[in-house]
């Protein structure tokens, strides 16, 4: 079959198989590995170490798999439209309200993957925002879209929620040609980020951005960005939410992206409650568990005390018990937050038995927090 014709069959079947969009590129992106180098001297990858070790693989396929000359890169839509807004429930970003989109797009690459290697005869290797590759750039090159200014992907024809994948091939295929940027003057996601860790057109400090305070960061969330945080428990979509081409976004029709019980259903306070097996039962198949047991309460703590919620007092004063001591520091802000004369005894008694010192340091805070604000 001529590269021509293999790559018009490869690309019947990334559609056949349910992908949106499908884009072909060389296997370097040589232009980006300045880009990436400057990022990471800055420190913008913060607690995401895997992100130094050996950068090269991130600019050049062909190190993950020998001999790779293409990359076939394939977008699948999962917007589900804006989240359902209740009183005292939290915010989940919407590519994880649905099933972990991992195994998803991974069965539907490897179907891609198994017909280019049994009609080729040659290895491929797929990556679902597992591998070494800067997945979004490469689509970028693939003409998929452009780079936002919010550095999330974006295309004329199907807004930016999407999932990306791609396929590492061993053979010399037509490219597609790059689009050009259509961001203009808009400022829109950098004016909206809750956090201001857009700090540059282009340019995320991962240690600002909630997304990666709410899932990568394994310690506590520094005390200042809390309040940035609201009520989102889990990743943030508002740079995209604001983005003039999402008006353009259609929903996915694809179930496993629909939203899951019972975290759907559940509030702020019942989330907290959780023990560790209820919280493994109810993240099964689900991206959330990348947080963890204690990141994702600690969350659920901090978005608790942004609601300023008296009602959650009681149920905040019971998780100053925790086993955790990730959710005890954030419980104890959250209380010393919302202010509640009724949080002086139980915060002061677990000052008398606390042995952590960043539980002990943020006791102390919610009670002179307390005193400051009470009197």
């Amino acid at each position: 079959m001529r590269p021509l014709e293999l790559k018009r069959a490869i690309v019947d079947k990334a559609h056949a198989v349910g992908f949106e969009k499908v884009g072909f590129t060389r296997a370097q992106l040589d232009d980006e590995t300045p880009h990436l180098a400057e990022w990471l001297r800055r420190g913008f990858h913060g607690e995401m170490r895997w992100m130094e070790r050996d950068p090269e693989r991130r600019t050049d396929a062909a190190r993950n798999l020998p001999n790779t000359q293409t990359l076939v890169c394939c977008a699948l839509n999962y917007y589900q439209g804006p989240p359902e807004s209740r009183p005292g429930t939290g915010i989940i970003s919407s590519y994880a309200r649905g099933s972990d989109y991992h195994a998803i797009l991974q069965q539907k690459l490897e179907d891609v993957a198994d017909f280019v290697e049994s009609t080729c005869h040659v290895p491929t290797k797929l990556y679902v925002d597992t591998g070494p590759v800067l997945e979004k750039s490469y689509a970028v090159a693939a003409g998929l879209g452009w780079m936002g200014k919010h550095s999330n992907l974006i295309s004329q024809a199907g807004s930016s929620w999407f999932f990306l994948g791609e396929i590492l091939v061993p053979l010399a295929l037509p490219v597609d040609m790059p689009v050009g940027d259509r961001c203009g003057s808009c400022t829109r996601c950098i004016e909206a980020c809750p956090t201001r860790a857009i700090v540059e057109p282009y340019v995320v400090d991962s240690r600002l951005c909630i997304s990666y305070l709410t899932i990568e960061l394994r310690e506590s969330i520094p005390r200042e960005l809390r309040p940035g945080i609201g009520d989102r428990i889990y990743g943030c979509d508002d740079c995209q939410d604001v983005c003039p081409w999402n008006r353009f976004a259609k929903k996915s029709d694809e179930a496993a992206f629909f939203p899951r019980e019972p975290l759907a259903s559940m509030d702020l306070v019942a989330m907290l409650q959780m023990s560790r097996e209820q919280f493994m039962s109810a993240t099964k198949g689900s991206a959330i568990r990348r947080a963890r047991y204690a990141g994702f309460l600690r969350n659920v703590a901090v978005a608790l005390g942004n609601t300023r919620d008296s009602e959650a007092v009681v149920p905040l004063t019971i998780a100053l018990e925790h086993e955790e001591p990730l959710v005890r520091e954030h419980v104890a802000w959250a209380l010393g937050t919302i202010g509640d004369e009724r949080a002086r005894q139980p915060l002061a008694a677990r000052l008398e038995v606390e042995k952590n010192d960043c539980v002990y340091e943020e006791l102390v805070w919610a009670l002179k927090r307390l005193d400051a604000n009470l009197g």
